[in-house]
């Protein structure tokens, strides 16, 4: 039924692209389809024991169904995706929501982002809106997460720039943090007026290749798993951003009701990180240091690290199912919040204590 619907939708295409194809205007998106499979691909083998069952760190479900070993599959259906195009991408999006819903591990935000990069290369307007407003949310929301965190402004920013430039001038440091969050702001905004998206294309491209440059073993030689999408990021702006000439963002909200309902959803549920109602990832809080953290005898959030390549999802609901799957009796679990919403309920610092059993709802 799924793959019925979106025929109906999108349309078929069934085989690679013939030559006459990548002479159209098409060709742009379909260059871009592949670039996004590479990068998908090249991020499930840099996290390849993340999409496996794996005991240490345990499984952190959000429903209790079968765990099958996913990243051989993710990987065929994500080849499939170059000759079926739509076939493909049912595949490796139902397979990528099993595996999010079977382990909690995999809520990473280069693997939303790069997904609906995918759907929006298909010859549709309303798949490339959803593209086109998811990274409108992407860079606005990013940079004004930012702008929000005193922590990041002041401290991340400056360690991250250092990684580059050691010895940068003074003023530079002294808002590195205000200048990046403000690029990321503005390369989003800009898209909104037609005049200025190739500006906002340009600095697209600036942005993510500094980005990648900085996490590279030219920088911190960090974080391996978001490289690719970095560079998926860096591209899609001349692809989506530059093809998008006739039509305002007034105009995408009143052609299709699903599309407006559905790009309003992508613009403005980031609002609800911060009353802990949107999971910090799909709210855009990349680096932004104001997020939940935690710490405890019974486990380490570097754990994730050493073993997936990946950081565990900054969520309290994370950090609990954690805890009460790895401690044992007389174990703290303490989670820092620095939220407002959480500091006018007193929670700044909650503590708990390991139960002398693990609860059903947990597991």
């Amino acid at each position: 039924m799924i793959l019925f619907k979106a025929r109906l939708i999108i349309g078929e295409q069934r085989w690679l692209p013939s030559l006459d194809a990548l002479k159209t205007a098409e060709a742009p998106f379909i260059l871009f389809r592949v670039l996004v499979v590479a990068a998908l691909i090249a991020t499930i083998l840099i996290t390849f024991p993340l999409w496996q069952r794996h005991e240490n760190p345990p499984m952190l479900p959000l429903l209790a169904l079968p765990v099958i070993d996913l990243g051989v599959l993710l990987i065929a259906s994500l080849l499939l995706v170059l000759l079926r195009p739509v076939l493909g991408m049912v595949i490796y999006t139902a397979l990528m929501v099993y595996a999010m819903l079977i382990d909690q591990f995999r809520l990473q935000p280069e693997f939303f982002s790069l997904t609906l990069l995918l759907w929006g290369t298909l010859p549709n307007r309303n798949s490339r809106n959803i593209a086109r407003a998811h990274l409108i949310a992407l860079w606005i929301w990013a940079g004004l997460n930012k702008l929000l965190s005193p922590n990041f402004l002041h401290r991340t920013a400056q360690g991250l720039l250092h990684d580059l430039i050691p010895n940068p001038p003074l003023w530079i440091d002294d808002h590195a943090g205000y200048i990046l969050a403000l690029t990321e702001m503005g390369v989003g905004l800009l898209i909104l007026y037609p005049r200025t998206r190739k500006i906002s294309a340009m600095l697209a491209f600036g942005l993510h290749i500094g980005i990648l440059i900085t996490l590279s073993p030219l920088g911190r030689n960090w974080n391996q798993a978001v490289w690719p999408w970095n560079i998926a990021l860096a591209f899609a702006g001349f692809v989506f951003v530059l093809a998008w000439r006739e039509w305002s963002l007034r105009e995408m909200l009143l052609h299709h009701r699903g599309v407006a309902i559905v790009v309003v959803t992508l613009m403005l549920t980031p609002v609800g990180f911060y009353f802990g109602l949107v999971d910090a990832y799909m709210a855009h809080n990349l680096y932004s240091s104001n997020v939940p953290r935690a710490s405890s005898e019974a486990f380490s959030t570097q754990t994730s690290w050493e073993v997936f390549n990946v950081p565990t999802p900054p969520e309290r609901r994370i950090y609990r199912q954690f805890f009460h799957l790895t401690c044992e009796p007389g174990d703290e679990l303490r989670i820092r919040d620095e939220r407002w919403w959480f500091r006018q309920r007193d929670q700044l610092l909650t503590q708990e204590l390991c139960p002398q059993t693990v609860d059903d709802d947990d597991v």
